[in-house]
């Protein structure tokens, strides 16, 4: 066979390859979602709870050739969990339930037949029974010019503690939300703040680290007040909860007041 007969060979079997039909799995399951966590941690001695304090299995999507559009709804029915470390175990219906408190996080891995999703984290935490403030004041002026774009508050820093423990231990992956409860006006209606998270993200809601702690600005958008010459401030609160009942200290009230500063950057009283 010649060189050119050959490579027209090839071509051909190339061509009739890629119009095969790619077969559908016999169980009709093609592909996982990630494992689902009712939240980013679980309490010793307690069960795995969702963000309204209620007892949650987890959970793990199965889709078919349809990709996310063809969910499979019988695929939860034969999902099996497995955890990789020690400090929690799962039951066979999917509730995870803490053993011991974990510096580092249990990795999950859900299953569907053959297939595997990859591994989740969920840290294994002592009961949190309270919240305060990080710093040594609730307040964090934000001081600003008129062109400024990022003008930007200290941290609203909050600490989530297991004050039952001797001595009292943070905790880390507890939901904390924040709230703007009243602003300075904007003009024509416009939004004057916004809370950031730690990675200067929009956000509203954060997790505390292993130090238990959060830590989300107020970014200040100058151009929106309707007054910017007139001293006013926001007013923001930051909860969390266990079980569904608000941790000791919960509402955390913060007041933000804003400060205009003159060209050379001090501050105009």
């Amino acid at each position: 066979m010649t060189r050119r007969l050959a490579a027209c060979a090839v071509a051909v079997a190339a061509v009739a390859l890629s119009c095969r039909a790619i077969p559908a799995p016999a169980d009709g399951v093609l592909s996982l979602s990630a494992v689902q966590l009712p939240s980013p941690g679980v309490v010793v001695r307690d069960t795995l709870r969702d963000s309204t304090g209620r007892a949650a299995p987890l959970r793990v999507y199965a889709f078919g050739v349809g990709g996310e559009a063809d969910t499979i709804q019988g695929a939860a029915a034969t999902t099996q969990f497995v955890l990789l470390d020690a400090g929690a175990h799962v039951t066979s219906d999917g509730y995870v339930i803490g053993d011991s408190v974990r510096t580092t996080p249990v990795r999950i891995i859900g299953s569907v037949g053959t297939l595997q999703t990859s591994a989740a984290n969920l840290a294994v935490t002592p009961r949190p029974d309270s919240i305060g403030p990080t710093g040594a004041t609730t307040m964090a002026t934000v001081n600003f010019a008129a062109t400024d774009t990022t003008a930007q508050s200290a941290a609203l820093g909050a600490t989530v503690l297991a004050t039952g423990l001797v001595p009292a231990a943070p905790v880390q992956a507890v939901i904390v939300r924040y709230t703007i409860v009243s602003a300075p006006p904007g003009f024509n209606g416009a939004i004057t703040g916004i809370l950031l998270n730690a990675a200067g993200k929009p956000a509203t809601v954060d997790t505390t680290s292993p130090s238990g702690q959060v830590s989300p600005t107020i970014r200040l958008r100058p151009a929106a007040l309707a007054a910017p010459s007139v001293p006013d401030s926001f007013v923001v609160t930051a909860s969390a909860s266990y079980a569904g009942v608000p941790l000791r200290g919960s509402p955390i009230r913060f007041v933000v007041p804003i400060q205009t500063k003159a060209p050379n950057g001090s501050r105009i009283h």
